[in-house]
């Protein structure tokens, strides 16, 4: 992990769902919808997770501790996972940095 990863992990970031986006929490997981690009993601189990702890504002360590303890991997593991699901999100579009 090179300097700038570190200091993106440890750095305060707030993010938000994009503007368009429109999600249906049920059963299945965590369906989300936007419109103006006509793309759908279904988000379950660790997937659906992550969402839910993101959306309910748990900090980045809660929520790496968590994935860690799910995925029987290292917290340093649990950490890569979690941030690659935030980029994929941010590249989808469904989340965006809050300002």
């Amino acid at each position: 992990m090179n300097l700038h990863q570190k200091q993106v992990l440890n750095s305060p970031v707030k993010l938000s769902s994009h503007g368009d986006i429109l999600w249906l929490r049920d059963s299945a997981g965590i369906f989300v919808f936007h419109p103006r690009r006509q793309k759908y993601w279904l988000l379950a189990g660790l997937e659906g997770d992550l969402w839910d702890w993101f959306v309910l504002g748990h900090p980045l360590n809660l929520i790496t501790e968590r994935f860690a303890l799910m995925t029987h991997t290292s917290k340093d593991m649990a950490r890569q996972g979690v941030m690659r699901f935030v980029q994929y999100m941010v590249q989808e579009e469904i989340w965006v940095e809050a300002s």
